[in-house]
């Protein structure tokens, strides 16, 4: 929808609904008040029943569960007393106040209470560091979804619990197995595990990567088009030669490498490399062609995948440096995949073993400075640059990891816009059409994209931060 096409009664229709919603989380927190005040005054001990919890099953009707989680929302979220009886705040301030005004919806609140647990048992946190993890998080609540209140949530925890992943034992995967049950018309049924999060990674990458619709046309769903790519897969296996980097006349692909590259980095390790992009396709007037995925053909016309063929990472994993170095030694750190997920160093540096490593070196800002390449090629160093910057599409909000991006020119390139990290930013196929359609823009600011909301969303227009949430390195 257009804000040029809204007319009065559209805009009524939406205050309306913005201040009900309003209203009714307002409506929510004094109800939370009115648990306090029970729990305060020990009504619970005075009218015989168990506890404020069982006193609200009664009063309320409503579930257990229900009642139990409304005097733990109480506990943190209104004033407390202390033995003596003097006024204390609320446990979680910038959440109450937040709350209070309208601004959170239930499942804000349970994730902001989930993650300030965690960083409760963090041994050694300084209380200012627990103090502006709530802060972050209840302001970053009042701009974004459910989803991405929880992207910041986990890159918080990362940060300030870097410990909180063990190490993977050394019979991890043991219980990997894949299960194959053959019908009688010979329709063949098969389900299975994968533990590893680097391996489960690397797998659906690239059975997503074969999936990548044939053209605009390509009208299957997902499901179909992914078995349709896992029997390209085992056709190739099947040739005489199997699956092989060497190109038409017996020699090694143009991409092919000579191994792996010494040394740490602060920016993604790149692993084997795939012939094939991200599902939705990417933006030609944005990308070279080496970034740019071929459309899904015939197998017989198909070009088939070169390991090392640049800018077509199979995975990517980001992980400082000084981790990565002390990996065998120290124990702390993570790496993080793509999709969100850490991973141990130890894992990490098995990886980087047969991997091509690209060194990133990061500002105060997480905004990347000065990127290495291994090739000439411009281009691809800028894509892993904003791969590594923005995490996927950098719409707030938006989940999608990077090889289902397109890289988009906040100043157009038409209008003389650079092919630079400062003037560009990933973007999802849905998003891309939003930010062309007007309906929001994109500014650059401190080298990271802030994307303003239409007057529909947010009637104040505020920017908000996109890309991968952002902590202080």
């Amino acid at each position: 929808m257009s804000e040029r096409v809204l007319g009065s009664v559209e805009r009524d229709a939406i205050e309306r609904a913005r201040l009900g919603e309003i209203a009714r989380r307002r409506e929510d927190y004094a109800r939370l008040e009115q648990v306090a005040a029970l729990e305060e005054l020990q009504v619970a001990e005075v009218s015989g029943a168990r506890s404020t919890g069982r006193l609200l099953e009664e009063l309320w009707r409503i579930g257990a569960v229900e009642a139990k989680r409304l005097v733990a929302e109480a506990a943190d979220l209104c004033p407390r007393r202390s033995i003596i009886g003097e006024a204390l705040p609320a446990r979680l301030p910038a959440t109450a106040a937040a709350a209070k005004s309208g601004l959170l919806g239930p499942a804000h609140i349970a994730i902001i209470r989930t993650t300030m647990r965690r960083l409760d048992r963090v041994e050694g946190l300084p209380l200012e560091e627990w103090v502006e993890a709530e802060r972050r998080l209840a302001d970053d609540a009042t701009r974004l979804g459910p989803k991405g209140l929880q992207a910041v949530a986990d890159r918080l925890l990362a940060h300030l619990d870097p410990d909180g992943q063990e190490p993977p034992e050394e019979n991890a995967g043991c219980d990997d197995e894949l299960l194959f049950t053959r019908r009688k018309n010979g329709v063949l049924h098969f389900r299975g595990r994968m533990s590893d999060p680097v391996d489960a990674e690397a797998f659906q990458t690239v059975v997503d990567d074969l999936a990548a619709p044939c053209g605009p046309d390509d009208t299957r769903e997902l499901a179909l088009r992914r078995i349709e790519g896992l029997k390209d897969l085992v056709g190739d296996a099947r040739r005489p030669h199997g699956i092989s980097a060497d190109g038409p006349d017996g020699e090694p692909g143009d991409g092919a490498t000579d191994g792996a590259t010494d040394g740490a980095t602060d920016g993604p390790v790149d692993g084997p490399r795939d012939g094939y992009g991200p599902a939705d396709g990417s933006d030609q007037a944005d990308a070279p062609e080496a970034l740019i995925p071929e459309p899904r053909r015939p197998a017989s016309e198909r070009r088939r995948p070169v390991p090392g063929r640049p800018g077509r990472a199979l995975l990517t994993i980001t992980i400082d440096h000084r981790w990565l170095r002390g990996a065998l030694t120290e124990r702390g750190g993570y790496g993080v995949l793509e999709s969100g997920v850490r991973v141990h160093p130890g894992t990490v540096r098995r990886w980087a073993c047969d991997a091509e490593i690209v060194p990133v070196v990061l500002g105060s800002k997480s905004e990347p400075l000065d990127v290495g390449r291994l090739q000439r090629t411009a281009p691809d160093a800028i894509r892993r640059a904003l791969n590594l910057r923005d995490g996927g599409c950098a719409f707030p909000g938006c989940t999608l990891p990077p090889r289902r991006c397109q890289a988009h020119h906040v100043k157009e390139w038409i209008d003389h816009g650079p092919t630079a990290t400062e003037n560009m930013c990933l973007l999802c196929r849905y998003h891309h059409q939003v930010i062309h359609h007007g309906h929001w823009t994109i500014q650059m600011i401190d080298g990271l994209p802030w994307f303003t909301p239409p007057w529909i969303i947010d009637p104040e227009r505020r920017p908000r931060p996109g890309g991968r949430p952002r902590v202080p390195l």
